[in-house]
């Protein structure tokens, strides 16, 4: 395997970068304003892997605009980023902070209107109508960049990159759709570079033309709005004036926020038909993003000439040892991102407004957690799991780690769990990396591993455990009840046609009729992964869900609009705020939650998602939920201790294999 093309160096302004792996700014909520020990812990993580170039979250510059990041307001900050430069710089990592404002994007904490170039609101249901900057406005917000950009480089930090891009505020001056103006900042492609422009020869004269400065630029990818092309123009001017010494090429804005955080539907790149026209106009380095997860992908891209650069974030969440593990010959030890959005783009857009990741969960807590601290243990405990899932795998792993012997029991045939169903249904393919991944792990970390075996309490004992640990799962539950209607089961439930969603993926289309009907009761992916592979098969599907929108738990990862998209494709009926009142041989009765109103749905299968049973028989049999002592320690993990996801499944196998502290003790 050859690297040759991403692991040369590369000079950027003079400053020389050891080589050409990037990662790219992306919101933590780590510092809350402040560079925290956490946000620090977690870069230097992914400094020692290898990374030539890091650049930080967005770092607001004025208290016009609000984030949950990093805010540059005043000189308090700047030991802060020395902090951090000195931690990262101690294993060859440059790092850059990117200077950011919100605009109409992030409305101020004061709340007052926000800033922007014109009193177009933003889409993405930000609560007041922006106000249309005067000049001095804009003169304000321009000096909170230049001061930003002193403190940057008072630190010691190594370059400044001044966000352009993503709907942000020197976005919003640079697009028609949100630059409405009539005098010097709007109308033309110059007017409407104005205010970027003239920031960018303010910060030069403030930090002088031999400090590294560069831009994040994307298109809007919205009808009207700022084109890949234009987007190269502006590219093209600033370099021709050496404004700039690097741009990191991006794509989309609010108006398509899901191409920004492309999901497992996107392949490798995905951001190349925006990004290229914006890179190919520039004449100084240049970076891409776009779901790239292997430095052999990252490779490819530098050596067809896509890029002199490519970023690596959440491969790099996934995986902070992803460059030292691929060059030192073991790629396959890389932990790989699965792109589900859930614990990164999901943790800091809930009120949790933390970083996580779905597959490691040591992220954001590398200072206590990260698994460079685990010591094999001095007296190793015989650890016994049931469950061969992702929660039982990965409880498997960690025990594995810290030096323990480890027997794992599953029922099935093969490893994997519920995840095997999964991964079979369209566009979730990347999700059964991760269990592969695990299975991989503890057969090398040489866990005894016992497939096709239902281990009863007796078989469980006779390993004489000195811990066991529970990971046999859920179920569906199929007794006919609606989470919002529970006072009886729906009439008709228990038919041949009435299926699991771990039924459909097992019924041979031919069995499955022309029509269906689904019934969401959770509000997450499953009912999507339910109704997508109908589709795929020739169904008519008609999407009933008790909730007020499609798949609510899943808005804040920007899956649903793709995934209506794609199942608008077929013959596709959303029904919000709905119930299913009776299911006949080839139709059903659908009404609202409230009220009487009923009418047909035509449906030769009808498939219930709604909430799952726990698998907990072992779990009592063995003592569990009593105050009987025990000459072992009983864990219930996954969804055996209540039916969840993912992200919780795996963070908690790691807690509860992860017993060194106690056999040190």
């Amino acid at each position: 395997m050859s690297l040759e093309h991403i692991l040369r160096p590369i000079t950027i302004n003079g400053l020389e970068v050891k080589n050409r792996i990037v990662r790219a700014s992306h919101g933590t909520s780590y510092g809350r304003g402040v560079i925290s020990d956490d946000l620090i812990a977690y870069h230097e993580a992914r400094a020692k892997s290898g990374v030539g170039l890091n650049i930080l979250e967005a770092t607001n510059i004025h208290p016009s605009t609000s984030n949950h990041t990093v805010d540059a307001f005043d000189d308090s900050i700047i030991d802060g980023f020395a902090a951090l430069g000195r931690a990262c710089s101690r294993h060859g990592m440059r790092t850059f902070v990117q200077l950011w404002h919100g605009g109409h994007r992030w409305a101020p904490a004061t709340g007052q209107a926000p800033l922007s170039a014109s009193n177009v609101p933003c889409p993405l249901g930000a609560v007041n109508t922006p106000f249309a900057m005067t000049q001095d406005q804009i003169d304000m917000v321009t000096e909170a960049f230049v001061a930003g950009a002193r403190r940057v480089k008072a630190s010691g930090l190594d370059g400044i990159e001044l966000h352009f891009g993503h709907g942000y505020l020197v976005h919003q001056f640079l697009c028609p759709l949100t630059n409405r103006r009539e005098d010097d900042y709007g109308g033309s492609l110059e007017n409407r570079m104005r205010f970027g422009r003239d920031m960018l020869l303010a910060v030069r004269d403030e930090v002088g033309r031999d400090y590294p400065v560069g831009i994040r630029l994307s298109d809007y990818n919205a009808p009207g709005g700022l084109t890949p092309e234009e987007a190269g123009e502006v590219v093209h001017r600033l370099c021709e004036e050496k404004l700039v010494d690097h741009v990191s090429a991006s794509m989309g804005s609010p108006y398509s926020i899901s191409t920004m955080l492309g999901c497992m539907d996107q392949p490798a790149g995905y951001m190349l038909s925006s990004a290229l026209p914006i890179a190919r106009r520039a004449n100084v380095p240049t970076m891409i993003a776009g779901r790239y997860r292997t430095l052999e992908e990252g490779n490819q891209a530098i050596k067809e000439g896509d890029a002199d650069m490519v970023s690596f974030v959440r491969a790099m969440i996934a995986e902070p040892d992803l460059v030292a593990k691929t060059v030192a010959g073991h790629p396959e030890r890389v932990r790989p991102c699965i792109a589900c959005n859930q614990g990164c783009v999901g943790g800091i857009r809930t009120p949790l407004q933390r970083m996580l990741c779905t597959v490691n969960p040591v992220v954001g807590r590398e200072r206590t957690l990260s698994e460079d601290l685990i010591v094999p243990a001095t007296k190793p405990r015989k650890v016994v799991i049931i469950g061969g899932g992702p929660a039982g795998m990965e409880a498997a792993r960690a025990a594995a780690l810290c030096g323990h012997k480890v027997v794992l029991f599953e029922a099935q045939a093969a490893l994997g769990g519920a995840i095997n169903i999964a991964k079979q249904a369209p566009k979730l393919a990347t999700i059964g990396d991760i269990t592969y991944w695990l299975e991989q792990e503890i057969y090398r970390l040489g866990v005894d591993v016992r497939l096709s075996t239902y281990a009863e309490a007796d078989e469980v004992l006779a390993e004489t455990p000195d811990d066991i640990i529970i990971a046999t799962g859920s179920l569906p539950r199929m007794d006919g009840y609606q989470v919002a209607r529970p006072e009886a089961p729906i009439p008709g439930f228990h038919q041949p046609h009435v299926l699991s969603s771990w039924d459909v993926f097992n019924t041979p289309a031919d069995r499955l009729g022309k029509t269906a009907v689904v019934l969401d009761d959770l509000g997450h992916y499953e009912a999507i992964a339910v109704a997508e592979h109908l589709i795929v098969q020739g169904l008519k599907v008609t999407f009933v869900t008790r909730h007020s929108s499609f798949a609510p738990l899943i808005e804040v990862l920007v899956r649903t609009s793709p995934a209506l998209r794609r199942l608008r494709q077929g013959d596709f009926t959303l029904q919000v705020g709905g119930r299913l009142v009776s299911i006949g041989r080839g139709s059903v009765e659908v009404g609202y939650l409230d009220g009487e109103q009923v009418w047909e749905a035509a449906a030769d299968t009808v498939v219930h998602v709604t909430y799952n049973d726990a698998q907990t028989d072992l779990y009592r049999a063995l003592g569990g939920g009593t105050r009987t002592a025990t000459p072992y320690t009983l864990n219930l993990i996954g969804d055996a201790n209540a039916p969840r996801d993912l992200l919780i499944a795996i963070r908690e196998g790691h807690m509860a294999g992860r017993i060194q502290e106690t056999v040190d003790a």
